[in-house]
């Protein structure tokens, strides 16, 4: 009888114990353990612990240590990972629409592209969702400006230059052979070794993620001019995420959605300040002869409709995106959209030296 009473509080102890009940998510990102991104990813991942009383789990693996994104993809679906950080161009095959934020040239300001965003967020959050994920908002890097190491302040001085290119981004490789330039595409964790060895001459990126990844100590000159926009989201495949209960999806999805809006609310200042970092540290800041990147901007209207026209993505999303930049800029005062420049104290429309 006492060797009964034993057993059924042992077996009434370990179903009770949350730790039968778990389910660990694991995800993958390059993010750099040291940065804000990561910050917030374990202190997230600590919440929901607690929050759920150690029901979910959430396992980040930082820096890489998983491969490339094309390389996460492939663990997910056989079921190594469950999720990881994403840019737009890693889904260029399940939802080609998602890249028309990151067109070279089309934006020209922070604010005409938060006035788009707030348009077509949840659109493209929905078309993410629609191909077996479930996402948590986008975290705008902000702009890609020129690092190089020879001055950039004209299309002739990109011309015959190695101009680095993510891997897997054909949309970046079309509008760089519009404009007659070198492309090399490389991941980016071999980006800092193309920059040292001489395989790649200019690379765009923004300024926060230029510090953090320690590109600014291989080149020499900064062109502080809004190439493109970068954006990033964390996507969790559905089916991992249906593991979960009601209660506990909701609330992983409040604590990633927080997190998501807090970098995205921040990113704006911290580019600034990054920017401002680089010249500090000892770059070169390089102002574009007036003019020079309007022109590759016009010749980037006709060669985003040809890739539409391609199937690169849709007409449809191209000339919705293109319409809410043309009511944005119809909006202003005139002559206030006449350029940009991502300067010491931010996008300065009209800015040049």
């Amino acid at each position: 009888m006492r060797h009964s009473i034993t057993l059924a509080v042992l077996l009434g102890v370990v179903s009770g114990n949350p730790a039968l009940a778990q389910t660990q998510i694991k995800i993958a990102t390059l993010a750099p353990e040291n940065t804000q991104l990561m910050k917030e990813f374990r202190a997230g991942a600590v919440e929901i612990r607690e929050r759920t009383v150690g029901r979910v789990l959430m396992k980040f693996y930082a820096g890489g240590v998983q491969g490339t994104e094309s390389k996460v993809l492939r663990k997910i679906q056989i079921g190594q990972l469950q999720g990881g950080t994403f840019s737009p161009t890693d889904f260029q095959k399940q939802f080609a629409d998602l890249n028309i934020y990151g067109l070279p040239f089309v934006f020209e300001s922070e604010d005409e592209v938060r006035y788009v965003r707030e348009r077509m967020d949840s659109e493209m959050k929905r078309g993410i969702e629609d191909v077996g994920f479930v996402t948590f908002g986008f975290a705008g890097a902000g702009f890609a400006i020129i690092l190089s190491n020879e001055p950039v302040r004209s299309h002739a001085d990109l011309k015959g230059k190695k101009v680095w290119l993510p891997e897997g981004d054909l949309i970046s490789y079309e509008a760089m052979k519009a404009v007659q330039l070198s492309p090399v595409a490389l991941p980016l964790t071999d980006v800092l070794t193309g920059l040292q060895t001489g395989l790649v001459d200019i690379v765009a990126i923004p300024p926060v993620v230029a510090l953090a990844l320690q590109w600014h100590t291989k080149v020499k000159y900064v062109t502080p001019t809004p190439v493109l926009y970068v954006m990033g989201f964390l996507a969790i495949q559905n089916k991992a995420f249906d593991r979960l209960d009601a209660a506990d999806k909701e609330l992983v999805s409040d604590v990633l959605t927080r997190i998501y809006t807090r970098i995205d609310a921040a990113s704006e200042k911290e580019n600034i300040a990054a920017t401002q970092a680089l010249i500090n540290v000892g770059l070169h800041e390089v102002r574009p002869d007036t003019g020079e990147f309007e022109a590759i901007r016009e010749r980037m209207v006709e060669t985003n409709r040809s890739m539409a026209q391609q199937g690169m993505f849709s007409m449809a999303a191209l000339e919705k995106m293109q319409g809410y930049i043309a009511e944005y800029r119809a909006s202003l005062p005139a002559g206030a959209a006449e350029g940009a420049v991502v300067g010491n104290s931010g996008p300065v429309a009209g800015t040049r030296e």
